[in-house]
């Protein structure tokens, strides 16, 4: 009866460790409101903890769950009219060109690919995710251009259910910076995709429109995907 009490409790007050993992972080939240922000486990399908995983738990934002892309695709750089892209997910193509589908692949905190399941039971217990990218640019547009006053150029996604995601196809990206929209020299511009549409993320590749031309560079950082 005692190990019986001791499991319910567990079950009522999730921990967050590896044994006793929570649905999200949220809900680990809800359990423990004083605890910091940081690494927790998790289990969105429930049942035996043996599939668990770790993730960064974003107390301060409200209970964000958030998973990181794998290190080979956290910083992409190209120049001279080619893409290159650090480690075994390595393509390459012409700026105006998508590269294979599916070159951002993402893990939990301890670099494990993150399952399909998993996700889909993590998007199922939320109601909205966001996620930023940030593009470095020097003399090619991100977003808007001052100069064509429009959005032609504007770099398009390839989002998690095979939508392509840009200024003309969806309401939910924002520009929170937007250095690169003169042209002009070396900047950056921090587009946030904020969605309700939870099969959207995360974002699984890039296509650079605004490239091909002399003397023009650019990298990118993905960023984390954040579930609530």
């Amino acid at each position: 009866l005692n190990s019986l009490k001791q499991e319910i409790e567990g079950l009522r007050r999730p921990m967050g460790t590896r044994d006793n993992p929570a649905r999200t972080c949220q809900d680990l939240q809800l359990s423990h409101p004083g605890l910091p922000d940081g690494e927790y486990w998790i289990d969105p399908n429930q049942g035996c903890a043996r599939d668990s995983f770790k993730v960064y738990c974003n107390f301060t934002a409200g209970g964000e769950t958030c998973v990181f892309p794998s290190k080979d695709v956290q910083e992409v750089r190209g120049s001279g009219g080619q893409l290159s892209m650090r480690g075994p997910s390595a393509a390459s193509g012409g700026g105006d060109q998508p590269r294979e589908e599916g070159s951002f692949s993402y893990v939990d905190s301890e670099s494990q690919p993150l399952g399909v399941v998993q996700l889909t039971f993590l998007r199922l217990l939320s109601v909205s995710a966001r996620q930023n990218f940030t593009y470095h640019c020097h003399r090619s547009v991100a977003w808007h251009s001052t100069t064509s006053r429009d959005h032609q150029r504007a770099l398009r996604f390839l989002a998690a259910n095979e939508e392509e995601l840009s200024y003309d196809t969806s309401p939910y990206i924002k520009a929170v910076m937007d250095g690169c929209a003169a042209r002009k020299g070396s900047s950056r511009t921090v587009l946030e995709v904020s969605t309700p549409r939870l099969e959207q993320l995360p974002l699984l590749d890039v296509r650079v429109m605004d490239f091909g031309e002399p003397g023009q560079r650019f990298g990118f950082e993905v960023g984390p995907v954040c579930f609530l």
